[in-house]
Parts: C-alpha cells; sequence; structure tokens
C-alpha cells in the first residue's frame, strides 16, 4: 500500500471529520468544514538492508471556519499519530512537532475564508 494511503488511514477517525473530507495533497474546496488535507513534504531512507528505516515529514493542516475551531481540530490531528501499522505500513515512531495557525487570507468582499492550522511531524516507518 501507498505511505499516503496509510497516512489518511491513521489521521481519518477524528471526529467530525467525514473520511471524504481527508484528502492527500490538496482540499476538496466543495466539500464542507471541518476537512484535513495532508502532504508528504520528504521521505529519505535512513538505513539500509532488506527492511530499511526510513523517514517521511509530514504537515497536516486542519481547516475550520474558526481560528479556534482550527487549532482544536490541529490538536485532534496530534491525538491520531500514533505507532501502528497502517495499511501494511509499520509507523515505528512520530516526532510530534507543532501546531501553527496561519492568518486567515483576505477574501473578496465580505467573504469570510476558513482559518487552517498546519500541524508538522515526523514518522519513521519500515515497509
Amino acid at each position: 500500500m501507498s505511505l499516503p494511503q496509510a497516512i489518511k488511514t491513521m489521521i481519518q477517525g477524528i471526529s467530525g471529520v467525514g473520511n471524504a473530507n481527508v484528502t492527500y495533497g490538496t482540499r476538496n474546496e466543495f466539500a464542507t468544514l471541518p476537512a484535513i488535507a495532508f502532504t508528504i513534504n520528504s521521505n529519505e531512507t535512513m538505513t539500509v538492508g532488506s527492511s530499511p528505516l526510513r523517514k517521511a515529514e509530514i504537515s497536516v493542516n486542519a481547516v475550520a471556519e474558526t481560528a479556534e475551531a482550527a487549532q482544536d481540530l490541529g490538536d485532534l490531528v496530534a491525538a491520531e499519530l500514533v505507532n501502528a501499522t497502517y495499511n501494511g505500513i509499520q509507523f515505528q515512531a512520530i516526532v510530534k512537532k507543532n501546531n501553527v495557525l496561519a492568518e486567515s487570507p483576505s477574501g473578496y468582499g465580505d467573504e469570510t475564508l476558513p482559518f487552517i492550522s498546519t500541524y508538522t511531524a515526523e514518522i519513521y516507518y519500515k515497509e
């Protein structure tokens, strides 16, 4: 199975966020909020051998209507980042880094755009 699918399996159990609203790459603009979109920023091999240890750095964007809701959703993301086997990939260690709230971008006229809280982490895994 792919690493993006394994990460999605790990974080898709957050209460209040439908599985269809957990996406890799970009958020579905037509979906309801709250939503989660994650990316893999880097992916490297740490050891050699028949079952090498790999490290992936990920960013998880928690998108919600208010700043407080986005930060709360980011905290829920952190709670879902746990060591286990997801879709055949063994997550052996997860280093949780930080949760940063980005300033909401300006909309057109009186349009209110959602807030995004970005949670970053490193996942050490074996395939």
